[in-house]
């Protein structure tokens, strides 16, 4: 990778402001190309534009929006029916030597480690300017900050390290940065940097253990830098993400913390403190709701989301029907009827439609992200903008996965399963690993993690539309890394 210093983000910020002139002030993030960085960090206005920056470079196509969600990484995962000429054969057969394949790698290598070397200018830039804002407001940058850099440095961890297990864990994998350089940090095993990223989300979890979220809830005001905090790394998030790092970690003591944090959460306790919360009144299952059919991203469940004003893009690049059969993301109406056995009642399932007018029948098209009829009323709350990063159905997942015996793990499965549609006692007569690993694939399409479910569970073989597929989970490290290493 190229090592950044710390100019990187002033451009970086710049390129998203001017990408969103004309934003609410709770995502001010007007344009300003002659700003210098010293000017940029002289002003409140400035830190908060700087942070809504590290924000903005998550939507990239690169990152989140596409690669990391619902295009590469959902291939890997087995959802589509790909034919040796489309565009993602070779992600669908595991096959990480061709030249674009390593490019697209070696992208989203360099764009998650620029963002990485951003949060760090940031979070030194905050220290040093801790008089622009109160108290609790440096607390709050510096932890929204530090829980991306986590998020990041997680998720490149996961990709390019080996499957994490006992045997693993002593396995160099990739570099950590805590702070800014231009100096290559070096390859750290999988125990080295899991013991760094719980120790980084446990002081995010603590930098926010004031976050307005707690007592003023999501917020609504568009003239307000803290509302929509579902749309921010919040308190409840930066939880969610230390549950999920918990389960991947996968031994009895982390799958423990993991299901401390998501019970206590679905139950509306503070795993922290032990007291009561308002998680289950800021995060309300569509069930409830009954707006499944309003909005397909569930995004009353979003406890974090990205703002992505581009949203309809995604739609576009992967799965509008105008693509040719080359290059759209297709499955088949016979996988989704099996994978929903309850079609007529699951809410995922209406994401599906028939692709007409295509050179095969039989196909379905996604339509999660497509562009949404809205009321002036929803469009306030951004839902159908936004684009989920961590949802209360993940949560439940997690609940199930790592709780102390199988008849918990059913509670939490049932549950998920109400949420969606179904009857209570919907579990009887059926397995619970079975089921489990059904409602993970049924619930995070789109956001890239059930091939982090298959390589979590060292599930080398999974069926998906293409038949029974072999899983390769080694991603050589990009080139552009590598041959900054030799000696």
């Amino acid at each position: 990778m190229k090592y950044f210093n710390k100019k990187t983000i002033l451009g970086t910020v710049t390129a998203g402001m001017m990408m969103l002139s004309g934003c609410n002030s709770w995502l001010d993030v007007q344009p300003f190309d002659s700003m210098t960085e010293e000017q940029l960090y002289s002003s409140t206005t400035g830190m908060q534009r700087a942070l809504n920056g590290l924000y903005l470079s998550m939507t990239s196509s690169t990152l989140y929006t596409e690669q990391l969600g619902g295009g590469i990484l959902d291939v890997m995962g087995q959802y589509y029916k790909i034919g040796s000429e489309h565009r993602y054969y070779h992600y669908s057969t595991y096959s990480y030597s061709e030249k674009d394949e390593k490019n697209t790698w070696a992208g989203i290598w360099d764009a998650a480690y620029t963002l990485i070397a951003n949060c760090n200018e940031f979070l030194a830039q905050v220290d040093q300017h801790p008089d622009l804002m109160s108290d609790n407001e440096y607390n709050m940058m510096k932890g929204e900050a530090l829980a991306i850099r986590t998020m990041l440095h997680f998720d490149m961890f996961r990709l390019f390290g080996p499957v994490y297990n006992e045997e693993n864990a002593s396995v160099t994998a990739v570099p950590y940065y805590d702070h800014v350089t231009d100096v290559a940090q070096p390859l750290l095993s999988g125990a080295d940097m899991m013991e760094h990223l719980l120790a980084d989300i446990d002081e995010a979890i603590e930098l926010l253990s004031h976050d307005v979220i707690l007592t003023e809830g999501l917020g609504d005001e568009d003239d307000d830098f803290w509302a929509y905090r579902n749309l921010r790394m919040n308190y409840y998030a930066a939880l969610a993400l230390k549950a999920r790092i918990c389960w991947y970690i996968n031994d009895t003591e982390h799958n423990t913390e993991a299901y401390t944090i998501a019970s206590s959460l679905l139950a509306g306790e503070n795993p922290v403190t032990g007291g009561t919360c308002n998680f289950k009144e800021l995060f309300t299952p569509v069930s409830s709701l009954n707006a499944a059919n309003q909005d397909p991203t569930f995004y009353s469940e979003s406890i974090f989301a990205m703002h992505n004003i581009n949203r309809i893009d995604v739609h576009k690049d992967l799965f509008s029907t105008d693509l040719d059969d080359n290059n759209i993301l297709l499955s088949t109406q016979t996988y989704i009827n099996n994978l929903f056995e309850n079609a007529t009642t699951d809410y995922r399932y209406g994401i599906w439609e028939a692709a007409t007018g295509r050179n095969e029948t039989g196909l379905v098209a996604c339509t999660k992200f497509a562009s949404q009829n809205s009321s002036s009323s929803s469009r306030k709350n951004y839902a159908y903008e936004s684009q989920p990063l961590f949802t209360l159905g993940e949560l439940y997942l997690i609940a199930a996965a790592t709780a102390p015996d199988e008849a918990t793990q059913s509670f939490y499965v049932e549950q998920l399963r109400v949420n969606r549609g179904y009857q209570n006692n919907n579990m009887q007569g059926r397995d619970v690993a079975t089921t489990l690993q059904s409602e993970w694939k049924k619930e995070v399409f789109g956001e890239g993690q059930f091939y982090f479910y298959l390589k979590r569970n060292n599930l080398n073989s999974t069926t998906g539309v293409n038949g029974n597929t072999s899983v390769n989970f080694t991603i050589p490290l990009p080139e552009t890394e590598t041959d900054n290493r030799r000696d």
